[in-house]
């Protein structure tokens, strides 16, 4: 089986999130599938990085947004067109402005769907995109749906109407390098970024969806309480729609005690979640919520919102908190600073619980629904 894959999104610079899923599950799926042959396509100007692996690159050195207004205009080319030869299977990662064949079987993975349930939380421009992707028409032609939580395959079924047996609901492994045993070079990252003697973290796009205005609510009532000079530490790039952020953050009352340091490298990451006191994610909706794994494997205690798919990554490993509550996470910090025996019990069952996420399981499953998706009659 010859399986084309979309790979448009792995050109942008500094991709997070759908673009480490995208890289991970390929790599997996290239050391277990000795099979099948993979075709990655991309375009743009910009080429992308790719795991090692056996397959066959074909990028066209055409601007995105030339491609994507032809597609939403004359809806051609279809993605297999420029494939010469015959494509058993589509694969597209993640939602994208693509005219899919109708005679190929595609595969399509649904990371969220906070753009339609949440959709104050975006920009014009990005309301606009994801209306251009035309996700009702993907979802309907896709042979099979991947999402990475039961939160978000239920979702989609209600606000798309998809039949219950055509979603798949397959997690999102951990990368290995997250581990809880610190490393000489921890403390050269921690110098690197300047971090503060003792902080809590956050990892993620600064957006609303995020909530970090409560987060920041929280942690003042926490610290003007408890007198414990705990610092916040935003590792994440500024977003859309993040100006209420910024203008927080410049307020005299919390500029000394909060740090944003951006996009932080891959690499540097498992260092500053090992450094950090908790890693905290407080957001509103999340179709998996990859911190928090992050966080559980480098043996860092984590404090979440107890709403969509958070307390299915997290199960009882973790202190789930209401995101509209800010007392809440006041509280939380509260209970988790003043315990040796609480941080350590959250410490190992963190540990515990992310063993039990891998990307070669992820592979596998997603290997037989690729299968399943060849094999069924269109």
């Amino acid at each position: 089986m010859r399986i084309l894959v979309d790979i448009r999104h792995l050109t942008t610079e500094n991709s997070t999130g759908v673009g480490g899923y995208t890289r991970a599950l390929l790599g997996a799926l290239f050391e277990i599938d000795k099979e099948h042959e993979y075709v990655l396509l991309s375009t743009g100007t910009r080429r992308p990085e790719l795991p090692p692996g056996p397959f066959t690159h074909l990028h066209i050195p055409v601007p995105n947004k030339l491609l994507n207004l032809r597609s939403l205009l004359l809806r051609h080319p279809t993605m297999n067109w420029r494939v010469r030869e015959p494509v058993d299977l589509l694969f597209l990662p993640n939602l994208n402005i693509a005219t899919i064949p109708t005679d190929i079987p595609t595969v399509l993975t649904i990371h969220d769907l906070s753009w339609a349930l949440y959709p104050e939380f975006y920009s014009q421009k990005m309301r606009l995109w994801h209306k251009a992707t035309r996700p009702q028409e993907l979802i309907t032609q896709s042979r099979s749906i991947i999402t990475p939580s039961l939160s978000t395959k239920q979702d989609l079924e209600r606000l798309f109407g998809t039949p219950h047996e055509k979603t798949h609901v397959i997690s999102h492994g951990r990368n290995t390098q997250f581990d809880a045993k610190m490393c000489a070079s921890d403390h050269g990252v921690r110098s690197r970024n300047k971090l503060p003697k003792r902080f809590i973290l956050f990892v993620g796009t600064i957006e609303p969806r995020k909530n970090l205005l409560a987060l920041i609510e929280g942690l003042k009532q926490y610290r003007e309480q408890s007198r414990d000079d705990l610092h916040l530490v935003l590792a994440g790039a500024w977003g859309w729609k993040s100006h209420p952020v910024r203008r927080r953050l410049w307020k005299r009352d919390v500029s000394s005690w909060i740090h944003q340091i951006g996009y932080v490298p891959e690499q540097d990451l498992p260092a500053i979640y090992r450094s950090a006191q908790a890693c905290v994610f407080p957001s509103i909706y999340e179709g998996f919520g990859l911190p928090i794994l992050e966080a559980m494997s480098s043996g860092t205690p984590v404090i979440t919102s107890h709403t969509s798919s958070m307390p299915e990554v997290g199960g009882d490993a973790v202190i789930y908190i209401d995101p509209y509550n800010s007392a809440d996470l006041n509280a939380a910090l509260r209970g988790l600073m003043n315990s040796s025996s609480l941080h350590k019990q959250l410490r190992d069952r963190g540990i515990e619980r992310a063993r039990a996420f891998t990307w070669e399981k992820a592979a596998e499953e997603t290997l037989n629904v690729f299968k399943q998706a060849s094999q069924n009659p269109l």
